[in-house]
């Protein structure tokens, strides 16, 4: 990352804690004896145990141990029905995008993060975004060792902020980690159609495949609040629908780097 790129990030107050400080609060005992819970009652007391260590801990884990880790990562792939299930998912994801843990690939959490962020609104949506500033800057957990899942905090970063005026810088740095990544031949990728986010990702889930697509067509096609063309045009092409080429979406955003 470029000393630009990192005065960008900065410039939206960057917290590992602002996310921790206002989801953890939000859950009542019975919230957390439902994630606790969550492996079909197996070894409900001894994540509730840890649940409740995390609660009340002020910092987030660089590493999470099969009890809670294991409840959050099922929490994870919950179907909120509400606000009380999304805020359990979003506290969920939080250590598992932050933590080492035994499910690896963070991009499939960080996706419901920012789902659920977007759904609960303000001020979950605020303090998610400079939650996951901070992870960028810093790529915690198995993001540092893991080159071609990056840009997707990023996109992540982008998605969140598409309304605001910083979105085409973000932009920009998001096209070209992308390129770069599409671009190296070392990478462990294998070609697939649609989106270029895809093309030649190995792992990842077909549901987080999804809703990636979901959010992108939602955050920057779909949006009425997004009035610069070339946001829509980017979002349009992650999502598979245009033929739009790595060369011209890096020239739409040339000008802003």
């Amino acid at each position: 990352m470029t000393g630009s790129e990192r005065d960008l990030f900065a410039s939206l107050a960057p917290d590992e804690r602002a996310l921790l400080g206002w989801v953890a609060p939000q859950l009542d005992a019975a919230a957390l004896d439902e994630i606790a819970a969550a492996d079909y009652g197996a070894g409900v007391q001894e994540h509730r145990r840890e649940l409740a260590e995390l609660v009340h801990s002020p910092w987030l884990p660089d590493q999470l141990a099969w009890h809670p880790g294991e409840v959050l990562a099922l929490t994870r792939w919950a179907r909120p029905a509400g606000r009380r299930d999304h805020l359990k998912r979003l506290f969920a994801c939080m250590f598992l995008v932050r933590a080492v843990n035994a499910g690896g690939d963070p991009v499939d959490s960080l996706a419901p993060l920012v789902d659920s962020a977007l759904k609960l609104g303000e001020p979950a949506h605020g303090v998610a975004v400079r939650f996951l500033a901070w992870c960028r800057l810093n790529l915690p957990g198995d993001w540092r060792d893991d080159l071609p899942s990056q840009m997707f905090l990023t996109l992540a970063v982008l998605l969140l902020s598409a309304e605001t005026a910083v979105a085409p810088a973000l932009a920009a740095v998001m096209v070209e980690e992308l390129d770069e990544v599409l671009a190296d031949a070392e990478l462990p990728w294998r070609r697939r159609p649609g989106s270029p986010l895809f093309t030649r990702r190995t792992g990842g889930l077909g549901t987080t495949r999804r809703l990636w697509s979901a959010l992108v067509t939602h955050c920057l096609v779909d949006n009425p609040s997004v009035v610069d063309p070339r946001l829509t045009a980017l979002g349009r092409a992650l999502g598979g629908d245009t033929a739009t080429s790595m060369d011209e979406l890096r020239a739409l955003f040339t000008a802003t780097r």
